[in-house]
């Protein structure tokens, strides 16, 4: 299958692309329409901000938008940005073909994007880029499930195009009302700002990110992350706490990290501190319906970081309570790690059983959240 990707240059999207690319085997980028002349049998055309004559649509089998809204709703500029404005935390993405008139495709699919609330403008861009992503992989992967779309019905809405004047703060107001204007806000092009007895003053927002930890969803590692994860697994210092402690191959690797897009009930982390890799946290068996699910942790074996157990526990413990919202966390951990039991223990999680694994003991403890 010919594929490539059709992007503005010198705009946000233009390092995603890149990604994007690297994951579908390094197909090409394109930043005019009128330099593509091959024939390609999918064309995403992502954040690019030329029109493109119908003639070159047809050059292409698919030529695929990904637009933040459950279209036909939420038709025109800056959906995400409008929708969070509107208070909305699950924001709709459909993939739509390329027509000739804007957002008014036929559809291929649709998925949701879950916020926390908190993302600022930066963020907000990172996590539409990372779906856009994830839904041209899936689509790609998944051709023959995708590849018939449907019309999109009548029930058309529309945003305007957001300026300026759409970052003026209300004085009369607090903080707290204005929040969701605060987070969309972009700090050099549209400032948020207020004005009294006649002046105008410009605020700039941002996170404080002196305690801030990142984490990387595995499925959205570059390549060299990959491999990096792949030589932690490996390594004598981490398998030894393993059920198996079988040396990884990179196909086995790659595959394992392939499937979790598929699997919402586990999800493997890649924490970042300090702009350091410092270890990985997984959450598995997430259950919504009876609010639980089992984590495990563990850190880069090539780097010693104080007190690195205690911010991966507590990296674990925010998102399964604050992100996943659920109330009941299990782990299982050899009983010979004396550590990491004393970790846990530290934390409040009790021993409620034990279990043989390839002739270790393993203990079974859990913590219980009142939420």
């Amino acid at each position: 299958m010919k594929i490539a990707i059709l992007t503005t240059k010198n705009q946000w999207f233009e390092s995603y692309a890149d990604a994007l690319s690297e994951k579908l085997g390094n197909i090409p980028i394109f930043n005019n329409h009128v330099d593509i002349n091959n024939i390609y049998d999918i064309i995403f055309i992502l954040s690019y901000h030329n029109i493109i004559p119908t003639k070159y649509l047809k050059n292409s089998k698919h030529n695929l938008v990904v637009h933040a809204s459950a279209l036909p709703k939420g038709k025109g500029w800056a959906p995400l940005f409008w929708q969070v404005l509107e208070g909305e935390n699950k924001i709709p993405f459909t993939m739509i073909e390329a027509s000739s008139k804007v957002d008014n495709g036929d559809i291929y699919m649709q998925e949701v994007l879950e916020l926390t609330n908190h993302e600022l403008n930066e963020e907000l861009r990172d996590k539409q880029a990372k779906m856009i992503i994830q839904m041209c992989v899936k689509f790609v992967n998944n051709y023959e499930k995708y590849k018939i779309p449907v019309k999109q019905n009548n029930d058309e809405s529309f945003y305007k195009k957001r300026d300026k004047k759409d970052s003026k703060l209300n004085i009369d107001k607090t903080v707290r009302d204005q929040f969701n204007l605060l987070r969309v806000v972009n700090n050099s092009d549209y400032p948020a700002y207020f004005e009294l007895d006649g002046h105008r003053y410009i605020l700039k927002i941002e996170l404080d990110n002196s305690e801030a930890v990142e984490l990387i969803d595995f499925v959205d590692l570059t390549q060299k992350e990959v491999l990096m994860i792949l030589d932690w697994r490996n390594h004598e210092n981490i398998k030894k706490w393993m059920y198996s402690q079988d040396e990884i191959s990179v196909e086995a690797h790659l595959s394992f990290i392939a499937e979790l897009q598929f699997l919402k009930s586990r999800q493997y982390m890649v924490v970042k501190k300090d702009n350091k890799y410092v270890g990985v946290v997984d959450f598995t068996k997430i259950d919504e319906t009876n609010k639980e699910c089992y984590f495990g942790l563990y850190a880069n074996p090539f780097e010693k970081i104080a007190g690195i157990g205690r911010i991966l526990e507590e990296v674990c413990l925010k998102y399964i309570l604050d992100l996943l919202n659920l109330n009941k966390i299990k782990l299982e951990v050899f009983s010979d790690n004396v550590r990491a039991l004393s970790l846990y223990k530290k934390y409040n999680f009790k021993g409620v059983g034990v279990k043989s694994v390839n002739d270790r003991q393993a203990v079974c403890m859990e913590l219980n959240h009142d939420c």
